[in-house]
C-alpha cells in the first residue's frame, strides 16, 4: 500500500465515527411505573394545571402529561410505540416526522432519533411541544422530559421501574 493510500485509510478510520449516526442498542420495552419526579409535578389536568405550564388539548392527560404514572413501550429494530393513558403514538427511529391523524393541522406530530447514547422522542400538538430523553440502567428507566406550552416550560427528571 502506498503512503497516500495508507493516509487516506487512516483518515477514513478516524472520521468514521463523526460521519455515521450514533445508534443506541438499549431496548426500552416494558410497562414502566413512576418512582419519582424531580421537581414534583403539580396536581391538575395533565399535571400541568394550576400554574404548572398550561398544557391543554386532547393529549394533555396522556402523551403531554408532565409526569405520567405509567408508560408502556413496545420497541422493534425500526421503531417504538409509546402508550400513556390508553393513547398510543408510533415513532420511527429514522428521525422522520409522523402525524396522527395525517394531514390534520392539529395532528400529534412525533419523531425519534438516537443522540449521544440517549433515545430522543420529540412531539408536538397545537402549541404544546415536548422532548423526552430516555436512558435505561437495568430495570430503571430515566426520562428527562422538557415540555413547553404558551411560553411556559418545564423540565423534569422522571424515574420509572418495571
Amino acid at each position: 500500500m502506498t503512503k497516500s493510500g495508507l493516509l487516506l485509510l487512516l483518515a477514513l478510520v478516524v472520521a468514521w465515527p463523526v460521519v455515521t449516526p450514533a445508534q443506541g442498542s438499549a431496548n426500552f420495552s416494558g410497562t414502566w411505573k413512576i418512582v419519582s419526579a424531580d421537581p414534583p409535578a403539580p396536581a391538575g389536568r395533565g399535571r400541568g394545571g394550576a400554574g404548572g405550564g398550561g398544557i391543554s388539548g386532547p393529549y394533555a392527560d396522556t402523551m403531554l402529561a408532565q409526569a405520567p404514572d405509567t408508560i408502556t413501550i413496545a420497541q422493534t429494530a425500526t421503531g417504538l410505540t409509546v402508550e400513556i393513558g390508553g393513547k398510543k403514538i408510533v415513532y420511527t427511529l429514522d428521525d422522520k416526522t409522523t402525524e396522527l391523524p395525517p394531514g390534520d393541522v392539529m395532528a400529534f406530530k412525533s419523531r425519534a432519533h438516537w443522540e449521544a447514547g440517549k433515545l430522543h422522542l420529540h412531539y408536538k400538538q397545537g402549541m404544546n411541544w415536548g422532548r423526552d430523553q430516555l436512558t435505561i440502567n437495568g430495570s430503571t428507566l430515566t426520562i428527562v422530559r422538557d415540555l413547553e406550552s404558551g411560553g411556559q416550560s418545564t423540565t423534569r427528571t422522571l424515574t420509572y421501574r418495571n
